[in-house]
């Protein structure tokens, strides 16, 4: 078996308030002014109002630090008799951030991630470990799922409870991603291993609750 490769993607879910609409709207108050004229003739006191309205949009974006291929690779056998060894560094990678903004316009902001086609060999598994985030931005930021996750079809929360925060941008900024290879080496899986470079893609998806 040569490598997993993993192709990191995000989507982002964008939302936005009714201010540029209230905007154009002339009639709802924006901006228009009402004059108070004295008596006529002079003489009185006189004055001008008119209306501000402020609106905040409402976003929730979701991205990651990198979009370059990640690739996870047990090491092979010095030794006659041994077997993969998938306790080493070129099985794990951490140098991919996932970085957010947001917004709220409900209870809160939601990340969850899912692995596309889940092609990968029989027994092999991704896990993956988000941190705690880094601290780099302000808000308040989402919560992490402590435990780890074995990465699948199905999407999973990664970041829960997001209100209204930003993480700032780039690596060292948000949450740092751990992504390790796994597998359970039972007779049947490792005899139906095949030497060949496997491709899945890693989505991150940001929602509403």
């Amino acid at each position: 078996m040569k490598k997993v490769t993993l192709i990191l993607i995000a989507i982002f879910v964008f939302g936005v308030s009714n201010f540029a609409k209230a905007q154009r709207d002339r009639g709802d108050g924006i901006m228009s002014g009402a004059a108070v004229v004295g008596p006529a003739g002079g003489g009185g006191s006189g004055g001008a109002e008119h209306n501000i309205k402020v609106g905040i949009p409402s976003y929730s974006l979701v991205g990651i630090s990198s979009d370059a291929t990640i690739a996870l690779m047990p090491a092979a056998p010095e030794t006659a008799g041994q077997g993969l060894n998938f306790d080493v560094e070129s099985a794990s990678d951490n140098s991919v951030w996932l970085n957010y903004s947001s917004i709220i316009k409900s209870s809160a902001n939601s990340i969850s991630v899912s692995m596309k086609g889940d092609n990968l060999p029989n027994g092999v598994t991704i896990e993956l470990v988000a941190a705690e985030d880094a601290g780099k931005g302000k808000g308040e930021v989402g919560k992490t799922e402590k435990k780890t996750i074995v990465l699948s079809g199905d999407s999973q929360p990664v970041v829960t409870t997001i209100k209204n925060c930003y993480t700032g941008t780039g690596s060292s900024s948000g949450h740092q991603l751990t992504y390790t290879l796994k597998m359970d080496e039972t007779s049947d899986n490792y005899k139906a291993l095949t030497a060949k470079d496997f491709d899945t893609t890693i989505t991150y998806t940001i929602t509403s609750l």
